[in-house]
């Protein structure tokens, strides 16, 4: 059975075959081909293109460079982080406007989440009037949480007092800096 390394070359080689008629030298980041070798390989037969492709180990390398390969690794660690976060914050109830302000997001890209998530009606339209009690409340514990980071301190205060980020948006909007 082949080892790896040979199966990536024999597929890299295939690719390679596929794409003579498009290829071109800027394809390639370090290594050109030159015309001589694209007129050459433009030339063979199906049998003798699957000779070349067998042969790929002889004339393709495949590398694979590790800390570049953690950094994406850890790149999509963070981006499925913050997509669990934002998912966190349309459950509780977020409105678009508090989305936008935290995530940046769009307002296409916050209904197709939410239809994705299968949340319908809570979050959207014009955020409801908190009782005075409910205000003071959202907002002696709004001040109490000022060592927080804004994204924290939302969910914190959710999860305090057991309002969802509508309400609690509704009523901070007024008094945080928009």
């Amino acid at each position: 059975m082949a080892n790896f390394e040979d199966k990536m070359c024999r597929s890299a080689a295939k690719t390679l075959m596929l794409s003579l008629e498009s290829l071109q030298s800027i394809h390639f980041e370090t290594h050109k081909l030159s015309d001589e070798l694209l007129t050459a390989m433009s030339r063979l037969n199906l049998t003798e293109q699957k000779s070349l492709i067998n042969r790929a180990r002889y004339f393709l390398n495949i590398g694979l460079d590790e800390k570049a390969l953690k950094r994406q690794l850890k790149e999509l660690e963070d981006m499925r982080e913050e997509r669990e976060l934002e998912d966190t914050y349309l459950f509780h109830g977020a409105p678009l406007i508090l989305m936008r302000r935290l995530f940046g997001m769009h307002a296409s890209e916050f209904s197709r989440r939410r239809n994705i998530l299968n949340i319908r009606g809570a979050g959207s339209g014009r955020p409801p009037l908190c009782s005075e009690e409910t205000d003071h409340l959202v907002w002696k514990t709004w001040q109490h949480h000022k060592q927080l980071e804004e994204r924290e301190r939302f969910l914190k205060i959710a999860d305090e007092t057991n309002l969802d980020l509508h309400l609690i948006w509704s009523a901070l909007r007024e008094h945080i800096d928009t």
